[in-house]
């Protein structure tokens, strides 16, 4: 494992308006994205806190993090850097 800083850029994004799998059918419709991290590694994630027509390729991100409905894990998601 290595640290990362949490900041990235927006490399790619579609919304997501349909999704049959659970437990995504109760979130849509939802930002995924592909996000390079400052690090070097490119990355999966959720955008969160955005509309999709302020999103723009190369625009700056910072990570959260956000517990699942069970509390059985915690996953990345990303937002616009203030």
């Amino acid at each position: 494992w290595v640290e990362a800083s949490g900041r990235g850029t927006l490399y790619t994004f579609s919304t997501v308006n349909s999704n049959d799998l659970p437990p995504w059918n109760t979130r849509v419709p939802y930002i995924a994205a592909i996000v390079d991290l400052e690090e070097g590694p490119r990355m999966m994630a959720l955008v969160v806190d955005a509309e999709e027509a302020d999103l723009k390729i190369g625009m700056d991100l910072t990570v959260d993090f956000r517990d699942d409905e069970d509390g059985e894990f915690t996953l990345p998601v990303f937002r616009p850097a203030a």
